[in-house]
């Protein structure tokens, strides 16, 4: 693994570590300020900002002082200063495929859109 994928790489594991622990420093600190997420859920579109997503998180985390569920990324394309991350991961009981479309703006990678889809 190059520095690029294990830099990506840090920056799922805060967004997945932060929206488990409803850790809003952590998510912002993965999120790119012009972070939007977009997804279904039980059949209905949800679109969040990063400040919203972040504050769900706070307040539902399913299990703030458990352990962080195990997370994949089951495929990832680097170009240039873009990536592009397909991601399985849970939430609670839920199993998620997020997309994760991430920038490297001043030298730093953050997530800039998510979109998502329950799988269970």
């Amino acid at each position: 693994m190059d520095d690029e994928e294990e830099n990506i790489q840090a920056v799922i594991d805060m967004y997945v570590t932060g929206f488990n622990r409803g850790d809003k420093a952590l998510l912002m600190e993965a999120f790119h300020p012009r972070f939007v997420s977009s997804g279904l859920i039980d059949g209905e579109l949800q679109w969040d900002s990063a400040e919203e997503f972040a504050d769900f998180c706070v307040e539902a985390a399913p299990d703030p002082k458990g352990p962080v569920p195990g997370w994949e990324i089951k495929s990832l394309i680097i170009s240039g200063a873009t990536a592009v991350a397909v991601v399985h991961d849970q939430w609670g009981q839920r199993r998620f495929c997020d997309t994760l479309t991430l920038l490297k703006d001043r030298g730093r990678w953050q997530i800039v859109f998510k979109a998502f889809q329950c799988l269970v």
